[in-house]
């Protein structure tokens, strides 16, 4: 296997989780090389944040590998910046080849890791990393983050070299399914969703509580506002759980689900009668939201959650008249077997898409085996052809000397002929002179 590693790293802590991977991709008998991406111009910390905040982008030296085809795997490292750093972004932007590329991601950080995910910072690299890479056809596989001033969770303590291996042993491993790997994106992009939804509903909900306290006229308690606050928190930190792990991705629609039903039936008992009948619609505000997921199961879930939400506040409520069950209950059940029916369709209108998609592919990756194979083969016939025609040659050369041979004896045979020949005339022509000479000395 192929790997480049390409990274840009400031203070060294990147660079080294970079050599780490190396030697472990090396270990394995893969071929690695390596990238490191670098500015046009260097800044302080300061520098850089204020580039981010007013540009959002920065030039970068030309990078020795612009095309990544050629390669199995590529791993792509930045620091953490609360996003993906300037430097690296502009290489994925620039850089040619990352379509239906498998890539994995790794990042240093300066605090814990697992608290720069429940504080949105590495949540929001992540997000950043994963939004240009989509937007280049590329298919992410994992992602690590590890500290660079911790040395307990740094690269080189037990944690980071078992992060790493697994790490790597997923990148090893090819994606068995295109269906299955683009729902589990999906999955992990709603988590994703859910999770920036419920951050705002945890911090809107304390500056509001914060400052109707601030000016006396609080709808909640600090006790009740602290079990709404629990229940939001803890699904919270169990879908943030599941981004860190990119495991179970499915159960953070149903966390999700379960922490807003509740959150808003106790809400509800708490501000009553406050509320009123249109307590009702924030149920259906939930429905519509699930909605974008195209999940007829978590829809059935929520609807499920829904009802007994309801038959508990129709029991607790304390004012009468205000919950009448024969107008909620079908309107609840109607508005979720609608929504559920337009989640359905969309649901399978999408998995069509992504069928006739791996088909494509596959038929495209089968395409590309047979031009390979037959380029070989022509290669091959190529070669043979050319030893063929340089052993005809060396035969038809070897045929040639010896017809300049022979043709070189034939000329000289002809030639002493010719010379015996012309000798045997002189010598007619002498023995004719002598008998003429003797004939004369005889008459005499």
């Amino acid at each position: 296997m192929k790997v480049l590693i390409a990274y840009y790293s400031k203070s060294g802590g990147t660079e080294k989780l970079a050599e780490a991977l190396e030697k472990e991709f090396r270990s394995r008998g893969h071929a690695v090389d390596i990238e490191r991406i670098k500015s046009a111009k260097e800044h302080s910390f300061l520098g850089w944040w204020h580039l981010r905040m007013v540009k959002s982008d920065c030039d970068i030296q030309p990078p020795k590998i612009n095309d990544v085809s050629q390669y199995d795997v590529v791993c792509i490292g930045s620091p953490n910046w609360t996003r993906l750093s300037l430097p690296v972004a502009r290489y994925l932007r620039e850089v040619k080849g990352l379509k239906y590329k498998n890539i994995g991601f790794f990042a240093s950080t300066a605090a814990w890791p697992q608290i720069e995910w429940y504080i949105l910072s590495a949540y929001l690299l992540d997000l950043t990393f994963a939004g240009v890479v989509n937007k280049r056809g590329g298919r992410i596989i994992d992602s690590i983050l590890l500290s660079s001033v911790f040395k307990k969770w740094s690269w080189a303590s037990d944690y980071g070299r078992k992060v790493i291996k697994n790490f790597c042993d997923k990148l090893e491993n090819p994606i068995p399914s295109l269906k299955k790997y683009f729902l589990e994106e999906r999955e992990i992009e709603n988590s994703r969703l859910l999770v920036v939804i419920l951050s705002i509903i945890l911090l809107s909900s304390l500056l509001l509580q914060i400052f109707t306290w601030l000016i006396g006229k609080e709808f909640l308690t600090w006790s009740e506002y602290f079990y709404l606050f629990l229940i939001e928190f803890i699904a919270y930190f169990a879908m943030l759980t599941i981004l860190t792990g990119r495991f179970f991705a499915f159960l953070g629609k149903y966390l999700a689900s379960l922490a807003l039903i509740a959150g808003l039936t106790i809400a509800i008992l708490f501000l009553t009668p406050t509320l009123g009948r249109p307590i009702i619609f924030g149920y259906i505000l939930i429905f519509i939201l699930f909605s974008f997921f195209r999940d007829p199961k978590s829809i059935l879930f929520t609807a499920g959650l829904v009802v007994l939400a309801y038959f508990y506040l129709f029991f607790n409520y304390p004012s009468e008249g205000i919950l009448l069950p024969y107008l909620d209950l079908p309107f609840i059940v109607s508005s979720a077997a609608i929504v559920g029916f337009v989640a359905k369709n969309l649901q399978d209108h999408y998995l069509n898409l992504l069928g006739a998609q791996e088909e494509t592919e596959i038929a495209k990756a089968a395409l590309e085996v047979r031009v390979l194979a037959r380029t070989r083969e022509l290669k091959v016939l190529s070669e043979s052809l050319e030893e063929q025609v340089k052993e005809r040659t060396k035969k038809l050369e070897e045929k040639m000397a010896e017809l300049e041979r022979f043709n070189k004896l034939s000329v000289g045979r002809e030639l002493k002929m010719i010379e015996l020949k012309e000798e045997i005339k002189d010598l007619e022509k002498e023995l004719g002179n002598s008998k003429v000479k003797n004939q004369k000395n005889n008459k005499t």
